[in-house]
């Protein structure tokens, strides 16, 4: 099973006055290219996807269409989790739509797939709270993936149900 690791895209950083979405635009055809090239069965993007929680529009439509593009129509599972830099709801919000496309969204530790199959043979074999299977087209064993996007102190003593900083740091 081939699969292609990349993180921390920070879409929408700018230098100053000087935009950088042409560059960032290259980076990821660059990225497209390399899971075409090497045929790739899934794309797993850990974190830091946009450079701030409210990123301008023109990186979030870069990011939408590259992770179409490199979910190849629903055969290339595409998972995304959500980096410190992120917005958990900003990243889970296109779910449903997402799905169609074999984009998985995960916002928060305590995330949850919701079940899907598609046409070309993707299909989540079992999900639960930061943990997904997924059978991929052509493979003859499923992908596991424990799913842990970034957890701020808030957000960890909220999935942990712990009510103070030492009762969290005290869990496994």
């Amino acid at each position: 099973m081939r699969l292609l690791h990349t993180s921390d895209w920070h879409l929408g950083k700018r230098l100053d006055d000087f935009s950088r979405l042409e560059e960032q635009q290259a980076v990821l055809q660059e990225i497209v290219e390399i899971a075409e090239q090497e045929q790739v069965d899934a794309v797993l993007v850990a974190g830091d996807l946009f450079d701030t929680f409210n990123p301008p529009t023109e990186a979030v439509e870069i990011f939408y269409r590259s992770l179409k593009r490199l979910s190849d129509n629903g055969r290339r599972p595409v998972i995304v989790i959500a980096g410190n830099h992120d917005s958990p709801d900003r990243i889970e919000a296109p779910d449903p739509l997402a799905r169609e496309c074999g984009i998985v969204f995960a916002g928060y530790p305590n995330s949850s797939v919701v079940p899907f199959e598609l046409e070309s043979g993707l299909k989540v074999v079992q999900s639960s709270e930061g943990f997904l299977e997924l059978k991929l087209p052509g493979a003859e064993v499923a992908l596991r993936l424990l799913l842990t996007p970034y957890a701020n102190e808030y957000r960890l003593k909220a999935c942990l149900g712990a009510e103070n900083s030492e009762e969290a740091a005290g869990c496994p």
